[in-house]
């Protein structure tokens, strides 16, 4: 009998809000892909631009032993005393930027706010200008709402409710290819990332 391959956790993805989580979570349930999704109170409270160097400190996060200590899924490459994570693993972070001055928000796009941490080399900033909905709309996605109404409408567009199973989400690859063209963002390559891994 063939032994099994073990299944290893293919990336960490830090979330701005509901939003995000709901996305995250679809493409999670959608590609059945081992993915962490990390988030205030699922989501309810927000985590914004200028918080990241405080989360970065907590406890998952503050150093590579224990980053696999508590993520003990994720694969190590390496001898022992140059042990690292596979090279295919990621840490996503998907932020809006409409909430921060405009230096966070350079120092976070061109990662610069995340130099001298361990987990440098593994983190993608992902950026939505000036917020995820925005983003949105010019890639496509129709809202049935205006204004604040439009967050109900998440669970219906990227449904992971078996109350909405009978509506088809939204198709992942072509999504990837709509926010190519949109310059507000780099969420394409956290998509893209997602494809791949599933394969």
């Amino acid at each position: 009998m063939q032994k099994r391959k073990p299944c290893y956790l293919k990336s960490v993805v830090i979330v701005h809000g509901k939003s995000e989580k709901q996305i995250c979570d679809y493409i999670k349930s959608n590609l059945r892909l081992k993915m962490e999704v990390i988030s205030e109170k699922k989501g309810e409270k927000s985590i914004q631009i200028n918080g990241l160097g405080h989360l970065l400190k907590d406890k998952r996060f503050s150093s590579f032993r224990q980053f696999i200590k508590f993520f003990d899924d994720v694969e190590v490459v390496g001898e022992k005393t140059k042990k690292k994570l596979a090279p295919y693993f990621k840490i996503f972070i998907i932020m809006d930027t409409d909430d921060c001055a405009e230096e966070q928000k350079r120092r976070y796009i061109t990662k610069e706010m995340f130099q001298g941490h361990w987990a440098y080399d593994y983190i993608i900033p992902i950026f939505n200008s000036p917020d995820l909905e925005s983003v949105l709309v010019k890639a496509g996605i129709k809202f049935e709402k205006k204004g604040a109404d439009r967050k109900k409408e998440y669970i219906k567009i990227f449904p992971t409710d078996t109350k909405y199973s009978h509506r088809e989400g939204v198709e992942l690859q072509t999504f990837a290819n709509n926010l190519k063209n949109v310059e507000d963002s780099n969420l394409h390559q956290f998509i893209q990332h997602c494809l791949e891994s599933a394969e």
